[in-house]
């Protein structure tokens, strides 16, 4: 069958040929350039016909010789780049074999064009696809349906999206940057009271923290809310308590055998002295994916200690001691930088300290007299 199509290919090349032989043999003079010579017949006679023969035979076997070895190289070029073909290989595991590379990137952008149109979002390759070029028959190659299914199966399609990074590592996916951005907002006000915003300075992460756009899978997505549980808990797991009546924190911290601390850890918004009926407490001690930075400017009064200055009496015995004058703390105004993480304070820097109120000494008296023997009864 292979050898008809062979044939029937090489059939107008062969009527060329034959065209080119019909050629050779109506070489005449006009040909062999003696156009111009004007012939007498004296120079007729010393023309040597054995030789001119020669030269025409020569010709036709030149002619010949080209022509079959043209001929030979397309045989052997037609047989050889027919059963050409590349096996297509995604992510190292082959899937079948093809005659064109073109035929697969022809399919896999109809696929993404589709998909992009579902997300209304960019849509990237996350295999790695790969040809090697080989051989193969018709009936070994991929038919157009099934390669389109193998392409929709075995390929990962990622989307263009924006994912949280905390220290160059990504802890969420978001399909919006506005999405990304509102939860690292909840994220902030887990730790920070809506009153006592205007206090802090500065509300940040203590970890480098950074929205990128990048191509994920879809099905790394994530909800807002599902996120902003997942960065402050570390964890989705969800484990609530409802207060009852006549509970406290101790109570319940003594209930499920975590102590006071991890869970003021687990709810930093909880007052401990007034929680209420029916109010949830997060029993899941949360390790956050990030930890909140608050800068605050603190103002405050801080106590000056007062020195103390000790005098001997004679009127006094040795075991007693009196106060001459009482001692009076000082006062002053303190303005510092307070850090907090997650709440809790982590360093306090003084800006500046004004003292408004001098200490007073205070005057002990101690006395030196000899203490007398007891008497015995």
């Amino acid at each position: 069958m292979k050898l008809e199509k062979v044939k029937s290919a090489l059939k107008p090349m062969v009527e060329a040929s034959k065209g080119a032989f019909s050629k050779v043999k109506k070489i005449d003079l006009k040909n062999l350039k003696l156009k111009k010579v004007n012939l007498n017949i004296k120079q007729l006679k010393q023309l040597d016909f054995n030789k001119l023969s020669k030269k025409i035979v020569n010709k036709k076997r030149f002619a010949l010789t080209v022509s079959s070895v043209l001929l030979a190289t397309i045989l052997i070029m037609y047989v050889y780049f027919s059963g050409v073909a590349y096996s297509v290989n995604i992510s190292g595991k082959e899937v079948g074999k093809v005659r064109s590379k073109k035929q697969v990137e022809d399919l896999l952008l109809q696929v993404k064009e589709e998909y992009k149109q579902q997300n209304t979002a960019e849509i990237g390759i996350g295999s790695q696809i790969e040809y090697t070029k080989t051989r193969a028959s018709k009936k070994e190659l991929l038919e157009s349906a099934s390669l389109e299914k193998l392409l929709r199966e075995e390929v990962v399609y990622t989307i263009q999206s924006f994912s949280i990074f905390a220290n160059d590592s990504s802890i969420a996916v978001f399909k919006t940057k506005e999405e990304a951005e509102s939860v690292l907002a909840k994220v902030k006000d887990a730790y920070v009271k809506e009153a006592d915003k205007a206090n802090y300075k500065e509300i940040t992460f203590a970890e480098k923290v950074e929205v990128k756009q990048e191509f994920n899978e879809k099905g790394k997505i994530m909800g807002a809310e599902e996120a902003a549980n997942f960065i402050l808990k570390g964890t989705d797991e969800m484990k609530i308590h409802k207060v009852q009546s006549g509970e406290s924190i101790w109570g319940i911290s003594r209930k499920y055998n975590i102590s006071v601390e991890n869970l003021q850890k687990a709810n930093p918004k909880l007052d401990p002295n007034k929680i209420k009926i029916d109010q949830e407490i997060n029993l899941v001690v949360p390790k956050p994916l990030v930890s909140v930075k608050t800068t605050e400017v603190a103002k405050y009064k801080e106590n000056i200690p007062f020195e103390q200055k000790v005098e001997f009496s004679s009127s006094l015995y040795k075991d007693q001691t009196n106060i001459k004058v009482k001692g009076v703390y000082g006062e002053r105004d303190i303005v510092a930088e307070v850090i907090k993480i997650n709440g809790i304070e982590d360093s306090r820097n003084v800006i500046s300290e004004k003292v408004t109120k001098e200490p007073k000494t205070q005057v002990v008296v101690k006395g030196t007299k000899e203490i007398p023997a007891k008497k015995g009864t």
